[in-house]
């Protein structure tokens, strides 16, 4: 067997012995056969809606409008899977310093981690969708079947290499959290500024009425002024070379078409150089040793549950993905006034929709709420506390930790959004319904399926496939009940939108204790498993 083989053949039985750890042998089977299932239906809807995409265009690849947005879709799995993938630390797969001691080339490590990157949720997902939609377009024009497979593989190597490198510049970044924070807090407030100079506070008076056209003209013209910049930014990128590449070939220009795709490949091989530099760096061991720290002031509290919350939520803060969460509500905001400030502005779905994505930030930390404790996790299951102590105190913290965002982003949409205070106490009452049953939830699985989770990185940090699914799943379940009942409130009577949360957050949080002795018990129940898998 060659190394290459043994590296992937190892991984895939590494991950199915911890899957068995932590299901038992008969639980992998029946979850690897749903998961299967699953999967099977959704990659028939990925490559059959692909397909139909690539149909449309396919057939019109002679117009250059055409060609454009064939070019733009291609640079949304290239480049924007990449970095996506990349900055949510799910780049990372193998664990390169166990193979320290092997005689492994440089070259057979990076692409083993590149293959077997293609498993995870987001690259697979985007995998099926590029390949239905190119085999639509060589179905659609015969002639460009022989170009297809060079762009499929020019675009799922750009993904796959791009996630890799920003998955590890992405710890550099952290380490600089402060720096960052301060210079994206000025180039949001900056770019709100430029990009919306002229517009109104929500729920304009009868005064702003006779202004409306003249401004609605402006940011027509502000639209297409940004269209056009959109446009010369995608002709630079290589994703439209490799779109113009498959027009040429439909028109049966093979040279030319051919001769596009040399600028794809260079800088495919660029990203692919740069990332196997860092892994080479970090596989070495000769990354920079993290400083130690002094001793923490000793500090006291009334209640177990206190001290816990306190002392993971310091934990959470000195994690990597912990500081990095503080972005998000940068991020949140810069979408609402960047892509979405085309939109009609409405607090009925603007606010409640952006403190229910920044719940998103949590789920990491919420479905495994000891992973941070590694090894720590046997004192912290030898302290003369009970289950039920342990897990308040993990809902403490993660509660800080979420708290402090939500404030950060009510800040800076009432700063940068114009926001009223009554829509933002009602949205952070959203988050924190959606915060209490989705803990409700990770409570659970944190115990079913423990995994250890990186304190100094941010790869590596990524949620196994059947976690992912049920994450996005009761995701989705509670901000569309929970944001449904927002928006009813706030539409029968902004008076009674915060009382209503409230009492909505009360019932929450009443069903969470009520529920909380049953996770307790399946806590005590699975100390073992606790140990074996983090200790």
């Amino acid at each position: 067997m060659s190394p290459f083989r043994a590296l992937l053949a190892s991984h895939g039985q590494a991950t199915w012995n911890r899957s068995a750890r932590e299901l038992g042998r008969q639980g992998a089977w029946i979850l690897a056969l749903v998961v299967g299932i699953l999967a099977a239906f959704a990659a028939l809807g990925l490559i059959l809606g692909g397909g139909a995409l690539g149909w449309l265009l396919g057939g019109r690849l002679d117009r250059p409008v055409a060609v454009t947005i064939l070019g733009a879709v291609l640079a949304f799995f290239g480049f924007g899977g990449g970095l996506i993938g990349g900055v949510l630390g799910g780049a990372r797969e193998l664990a390169w310093e166990a193979y320290r001691g092997f005689p492994l080339r440089l070259r057979t490590l990076y692409l083993a981690e590149l293959t077997a990157g293609l498993v995870d949720m987001l690259p697979l997902t985007m995998g099926l969708a590029l390949t239905g939609l190119l085999l639509g377009i060589g179905l659609a024009a015969p002639r460009t079947l022989l170009l297809v497979p060079l762009v499929l593989l020019e675009t799922l190597l750009m993904m796959l290499a791009l996630q890799l490198l920003v998955g590890g510049l992405a710890s550099a970044l952290v380490k600089r959290l402060r720096v960052a924070l301060t210079a994206l807090a000025v180039l949001a407030w900056l770019g709100s500024t430029l990009m919306s100079p002229g517009l109104s506070k929500r729920g304009p008076g009868v005064a702003a009425r006779p202004a409306a056209r003249p401004l609605q003209a402006a940011q027509v013209e502000k639209v297409q002024a940004l269209g056009r910049g959109a446009a010369r930014v995608l002709g630079a990128l290589p994703t439209d070379a490799a779109a113009r590449s498959l027009a040429q070939a439909r028109a049966g220009h093979w040279g030319a078409a051919l001769a596009l795709h040399l600028y794809p490949l260079a800088l495919l091989a660029l990203v692919m150089g740069l990332g196997a530099r860092i892994m080479a760096r970090e596989a070495s061991g000769t990354a920079a040793a993290p400083r130690t720290r002094g001793p923490h002031r000793l500090w006291s509290f009334r209640h177990p549950a206190e001290g816990l919350g306190r002392l993971h939520f310091q934990t959470i803060m000195r994690s990597h993905l912990g500081r990095f969460a503080f972005l998000m509500p940068l991020m949140t905001v810069v979408l609402l006034k960047g892509p979405f400030a085309q939109f009609k502005a409405n607090p009925l779905w603007t606010v409640p929709a952006a403190f229910a994505y920044l719940s998103l930030v949590a789920n990491n930390f919420v479905f495994n709420q000891f992973g941070l404790d590694r090894h720590g996790v046997k004192g912290l299951l030898l302290l003369p506390v009970g289950p039920e102590d342990l897990l308040k105190g993990k809902l403490l913290g993660l509660a800080a930790h979420q708290g402090l965002q939500a404030l950060v982003l009510a800040g800076l949409l009432m700063l940068l959004d114009h926001a009223g205070p009554i829509p933002l106490l009602g949205g952070i009452l959203l988050m924190g319904c959606i915060f209490l049953a989705q803990t409700a939830v990770g409570q659970w699985t944190s115990t079913w399926a423990p995994r250890p989770m990186a304190m100094d990185s941010l790869k590596n940090n990524s949620m196994p496939l059947a976690l992912g699914l049920l994450s996005m799943g009761t995701s989705a379940v509670w901000a569309g009940l929970f944001g449904g009942a927002y928006a009813l409130l706030a539409w029968i009577s902004p008076r009674l939108l915060v009382p209503g949360m409230a009492l909505l957050f009360g019932l929450v949080l009443t069903a969470h204790l009520l529920l909380l002795p049953a996770a307790a018990a399946a806590l005590d129940r699975r100390r073992e498993k606790l140990v074996e898998a983090l200790g």
